[in-house]
């Protein structure tokens, strides 16, 4: 890795790095990119970052700094670090750009990762097969996935745990099914953080093998020449950047962070918490898409949860298991009732059993969403802390939000927040009806969460969402080169973790324990070692 101009960016850059990682904890960010465009392209002037598919990538008159490498990576999560180690193992001249001001991005927030047939694991006794495995996945995403993927990451994962081992990753030591998925698949960071096992020691490996980083940049619009890539640009503190290359891999960690791309993806913004970094904003997403990649938004999952706006948004690490506003609480369903905008039941109530984030599924074609209970429901269930009955009596009354509605009769809860009172009767009615019988006629709910509604005062809330993260946007293929629309490879493009995620299809099947990060490590692996070969030929 060379500068086409005087400085010591490499020198610069560690010592920023250095700086960054007694910070780790904070969400950093991930990256996007850009590089030399087509003569035409260099003719014209983007202003606009945000620039759609259709415009194409964004130019620069002016360049303030240029640099020359073999491959870019985008980001510093956890697929990029994954990627950077591998790439430095296998000697590959590359930079590392990341937008944030350190490295580890979300990764932060994990707590394990997915493998089986481990050392680890034959040392508990413990015995999972590939079969299973992508049986189950398979099934319950109706067989829209591509088992090839799956079979992929079954096959690596035992190896991926000894590579990380290798690296001075940290594990607890234990393996479960993270509490109640469907097999003992994920292995426990040290301390049961990703931040301490993973995301530390990977950045302390960065500095050992020299690998040049670049905080505070972010990549803006690739460069493409006949149909390749041949660099990006990036603006940071050098100002505009130019990274002259011969591929770029994407770990910009989903659009996980960018409502509008949420919206797009069909969820309502209108109460929406971003649980995870901002800065997973798409950036990958759209410059791949201004490149012609093809689009796999209608097919992405996400990692997604009902709340009620009027509540105390979720602290990842505290309120997981909150009994009021946690992931099991109020919004999450259970002994409650749900109804659309029409006042109708719409699913039974307690999906979250299935799958914690298949609850929101059934409602996103809804204009809104409303959770009815009232305060017998409330006091059994739900309010069984001092603490938490003191976070939901704050909440009535101190709501500015308009989400939380208390009255003295159903018709009461209906006229305060406009709904039609008729429908919302007849629907509690029949709901207490079945509830009564002990058997749920209409959706199948189990008997012991069919409680009747009817002892007042009665609650109503509207539903907004706690948005963590998305997977896939990006199509890409085993490995791991983006696609564009006749599905060929765009030559030197990648992309890894969140970005090119292919293994869900509309629901994020939580069920299999580690997957996500399993993915983040096994993608970025695999596109620095497909690069190399890449490089070579």
């Amino acid at each position: 890795m060379f500068e086409t101009d005087e400085g010591t960016r490499a020198g610069l850059s560690r010592r920023a790095f250095l700086t960054g990682v007694a910070g780790t904890g904070a969400i950093a960010a991930l990256s996007g990119l850009a590089g030399c465009a087509p003569a035409a392209q260099q003719e014209k002037t983007a202003s606009d970052p945000k620039a759609d598919a259709a415009s194409g990538p964004k130019t620069y008159d002016k360049v303030d700094k240029s640099y020359d490498t073999d491959l870019l990576i985008v980001g510093g999560g956890g697929s990029g670090l994954a990627c950077a180690v591998q790439a430095a193992l296998n000697k590959t001249n590359f930079i590392l750009i990341e937008k944030g001001g350190e490295l580890g991005g979300n990764a932060s927030f994990v707590e394990g990762m997915f493998a089986i047939e481990s050392k680890m694991a034959d040392d508990l006794g413990i015995r999972v097969t590939p079969s299973e495995i992508i049986e189950a996945e398979l099934e319950r995403g109706q067989h829209r996935q591509n088992g090839a993927l799956w079979m992929d990451l079954c096959t690596k994962s035992a190896e991926n745990i000894d590579w990380c081992l290798e690296q001075g990753v940290m594990y607890r030591g234990d393996i479960d099914n993270y509490n109640g998925g469907l097999y003992p698949t994920f292995h426990w960071f040290k301390d049961g953080k990703c931040k301490i096992g993973y995301v530390e020691p990977m950045i302390k490996r960065v500095e050992e093998l020299g690998i040049d980083v670049h905080l505070n940049t972010a990549a803006t619009a690739l460069i493409m020449k006949d149909g390749a890539v041949v660099g990006a640009y990036a603006e940071g503190d050098e100002g505009v950047v130019q990274y002259n290359c011969k591929a770029v891999v994407f770990a910009t960690g989903g659009f996980g962070g960018n409502p509008e791309l949420i919206e797009k993806q069909g969820w309502d913004i209108e109460n929406l918490f971003v649980v995870g970094s901002s800065n997973a904003a798409g950036d990958a997403y759209r410059m791949a898409l201004e490149v012609g990649a093809k689009d796999f938004m209608s097919d992405s999952a996400q990692s997604i949860l009902y709340n009620i706006p009027a509540l105390p948004p979720i602290d990842f690490h505290k309120d997981a298991l909150n009994p009021v506003n946690g992931y099991f609480g109020i919004a999450a369903g259970g002994p409650v009732l749900w109804v659309n905008e029409n006042c109708e039941r719409y699913t039974r109530e307690n999906l979250t059993d299935d799958n914690l984030v298949l609850q929101c599924i059934p409602g996103k074609g809804n204009l809104a969403n409303y959770v009815v209970f009232d305060q017998a429901i409330f006091d059994q269930f739900f309010g069984t802390t001092d603490e938490g009955r003191a976070m939901f009596e704050d909440a009535v009354s101190g709501d500015k939000t308009e989400t939380l509605f208390k009255a003295d009769s159903v018709k009461g809860l209906a006229d305060a927040c406009g709904l039609d009172a008729d429908a919302l009767t007849k629907t509690v009615e029949r709901y207490n009806e079945l509830a009564k019988k002990g058997v749920d006629e209409d959706f199948g709910k189990p008997a012991e969460k069919m409680i009747a509604i009817e002892e007042g005062p009665f609650y109503l809330a509207k539903l907004g969402y706690s948005f963590f993260f998305e997977v896939g946007g990006v199509t890409t293929d085993k490995q791991r080169r983006v696609l564009n629309e006749e599905s060929q490879p765009i030559e030197g493009l990648y992309a890894i973790g969140n970005d090119g995620n292919m293994l869900y299809r509309h629901v994020y099947t939580i069920n299999m324990p580690g997957t996500a990060f399993g993915n983040q490590v096994n993608s970025g692996r695999e596109a620095a070692n497909n690069v190399a070969s890449f490089l070579k030929a």
